[in-house]
């Protein structure tokens, strides 16, 4: 039996003797345009969005570190716009700033024309202004450039989220346009057994998000995608920041929540846009868990094209000897992208974590992975070890596997 598989811009075929494929729910194809204005003309308790793009707006998108089809939503909305006098805020978080092509990706045919007109968030250097704390203690700071435009129209896109609950409506703010300092606060509460995926109730990380938002007296059209697995535009909901949102995460399960077999084998791939580090692939290896048995074998699939990207969560588990040791760490000390670590660790003390990669051999064996540097190898030695069949997850970045 043979399978293909995404390996940054090429597809390698694997073979094995017994596959089980979870990809994401197949769903009827729609027609982008059509259920992109029907959304746009039928927002969720909202003004039209006619109101929030008559005069001078703040156009907010993803970075490229997320699979939002961005110029899809693009092509519908910039054909509503009659004037020129907005600005385009790329939410990049704590990630670095996108390169020229990854502007591309983001923008797509639409570059040429928003290049100049595009602005570049950054957590630690850019200016912010202080909002307000929440319940939980959280100091919110947001970009100064939302101090600019009383109007803001945000494009999303929501997918499962392995601490989050879900991506898309509030993440466009927080951690989007956030200081370093707030999202390093809100980013610690995914260390709680609460902040896991696809939950958002009692979630702490959501819950703050929330609160986050709630301080901005913006006015704030969101426009909330969820994209089939051919990510195409499947549907989507827009209007209300909070309410948009709810309604696209339930789209969202119906596409990416896949019934799966456990297995002893998982085979978790991070596809584009998904596999650009490390830090990002960790998606992959969460999503991929929750279906793999104790004392199993995780083989994740990641190109990983930018190395290791944010480092702290790799130094911790390098300076930690054991998994034991990391969560004990953790109890006593916190950094932006520990959680991370945390995570890796967990999976660590129960089953094995193997890793196909472009990363240097030693950055992956000081962190608990065994390093590959061919899919089939890794294949052929995990068939070696254990029986049954293979789950593969060609996209285990959103694909949320519910064992049977």
């Amino acid at each position: 039996m043979k399978v293909s598989i995404n390996y940054g811009n090429q597809n390698i075929e694997v073979e094995a003797e017994n596959f089980h494929i979870a990809s994401p729910n197949n769903v009827k194809k729609q027609k982008e345009s059509e259920v992109l204005n029907k959304s746009l003309d039928h927002p969720v308790d909202s003004e039209p969005l006619s109101s929030f793009i008559e005069d001078e707006f703040l156009l907010v998108v993803n970075d490229a570190n997320r699979p939002t089809q961005t110029p899809r939503a693009l092509d519908v909305l910039l054909k509503r716009i009659s004037h020129t006098n907005f600005e385009v805020a790329v939410a990049t978080g704590s990630h670095t700033p996108p390169t020229k092509e990854e502007l591309k990706y983001i923008l797509g045919h639409h570059y040429p024309a928003l290049k100049a007109k595009t602005y570049i968030h950054s957590a630690k250097d850019s200016p912010h202004t202080f909002y307000g704390t929440t319940s939980q203690g959280v100091n919110v700071f947001f970009d100064k450039i939302l101090t600019k435009f009383e109007k803001i129209v945000v494009i999303g896109s929501v997918e499962p989220h392995y601490f989050a609950g879900f991506t898309g409506g509030r993440k466009a703010f927080l951690p989007g346009l956030a200081a370093y300092d707030t999202i390093e606060q809100n980013h610690r509460f995914a260390l709680e057994e609460e902040a896991k995926c696809l939950t958002l109730k009692g979630n702490p990380v959501h819950e703050c998000m929330e609160e986050a938002v709630e301080l901005i007296d913006n006015e704030v059209f969101c426009i909330n995608m969820v994209m089939d697995t051919h990510r195409n535009v499947h549907q989507c909901s827009s209007g209300n920041i909070f309410k948009s949102f709810y309604e696209a995460k339930e789209w969202s399960e119906h596409v990416y929540c896949v019934p799966t077999p456990p297995s002893d084998i998982v085979l978790a791939v991070a596809p584009y846009p998904m596999d650009v580090n490390l830090y990002q692939s960790q998606k992959a290896i969460e999503n991929g868990k929750l279906a793999l048995n104790d004392e199993g074998i995780l083989i994740l699939v990641s190109q990983c094209r930018d190395g290791i990207g944010p480092d702290k969560f790799h130094n911790l588990l390098t300076r930690c000897k054991t998994p034991p040791e990391v969560l004990q760490t953790l109890k006593k000390e916190y950094k932006l992208g520990y959680q991370k670590a945390g995570k890796i660790a967990e999976l660590a003390t129960r089953a094995s974590i193997w890793a196909v990669t472009t990363l240097e051999p030693v950055l992956l064996q000081n962190i608990f992975m065994k390093p590959y540097a061919s899919i089939q190898k890794a294949v052929d030695d995990a068939v070696q070890l254990k029986s049954g069949g293979i789950l593969v997850l060609p996209e285990a970045s959103n694909v949320v596997p519910f064992c049977e």
